[in-house]
């Protein structure tokens, strides 16, 4: 047997959408991945993971993606596994492909960047009173909660003025 009908022998990757054989052109670096970590889950130090299903287009960009799975539940992973979604790029499926539009399925882990976890050890060990302003960006949850503590310090002053010009009217 010769050289060339040995290699010839080795099977070829099996076409897992036809004759398109996606691969990776791009992919989210550290950064996109800290820019994406959920707000919450890096303020309390929560990790996670979630898995979308996305097509992909003929410039090989992502689109339609979707959440299959998130853990935990509620720290919004699969919101910031889909913004993520823009920072992937595959080889486009070939010209004048027939078949259904591809897909994708991606898993992502979300792991606490370094710099996050030594900022949340020092607030930690430093205590109430050594624990400096968080950086952290607020979540809906934080601008409902400061939104409602506005509206009831709103509410309280104005029933500090209405009784006190009713006082003063009364002198």
């Amino acid at each position: 047997m010769s050289a060339s009908e040995a290699i010839s022998a080795v099977p070829e990757r099996p076409a897992v959408m036809g004759r398109y054989k996606p691969d990776w052109l791009e992919k989210p670096t550290g950064e996109d991945m800290a820019w994406a970590y959920p707000a919450h889950a890096q303020r309390h130090g929560v990790e996670g993971k979630a898995v979308i299903k996305c097509q992909v287009g003929p410039d090989g960009r992502l689109g339609n993606c979707q959440v299959i799975s998130e853990t935990p539940k509620g720290e919004d992973f699969g919101v910031a596994a889909v913004a993520l979604s823009q920072k992937f790029r595959m080889l486009p499926p070939p010209a004048g492909y027939a078949a259904k539009t591809p897909e994708v399925t991606i898993p992502i882990v979300f792991q606490m960047p370094q710099d996050s976890w030594s900022r949340l050890k020092t607030a930690t060990a430093a205590g109430p009173k050594g624990a400096g302003p968080s950086l952290a960006p607020l979540d809906s949850g934080d601008v409902l909660l400061i939104a409602g503590v506005g509206a009831i310090a709103f509410a309280i002053l104005g029933l500090v003025f209405s009784v006190a010009g009713k006082r003063s009217r009364d002198l």
